[in-house]
């Protein structure tokens, strides 16, 4: 399965240097603060709340993010917050380039 994850520019140069990092903040409306990297089953944009200058692929098992999973009715797309040590465990290829990276 292959899952994406969009950020800023200069954070896709530290991931590519150093790996995913694990973020914490408040999830939508859910009101809980969420450890991990939010990925998706297709690379997100401005419609749905994503405004990324670059997008990951990170190609890895399902099973390896099931228990990460967020569902909710609706959507049009699937989504995980997974811990960054089991992300960085896998390939992930950089596929939007910026021109200021």
């Amino acid at each position: 399965m292959t899952v994406f994850h969009g950020t800023t520019a200069s954070a896709a140069q530290t991931i590519e240097r150093e790996g995913f990092r694990d973020g914490q903040g408040s999830y939508m409306l859910v009101g809980t603060v969420v450890e991990g990297v939010f990925v998706s089953d297709r690379p997100l944009d401005e419609n749905e709340g994503a405004c990324s200058e670059v997008v990951f692929a990170i190609d890895l098992d399902e099973v390896a993010i099931q228990d990460y999973e967020w569902i909710q009715e609706g959507l049009g797309y699937r989504e995980w917050c997974v811990p960054a040590s089991i992300l960085n465990g896998f390939l992930r290829r950089r596929l939007t380039e910026n021109k200021e990276a």
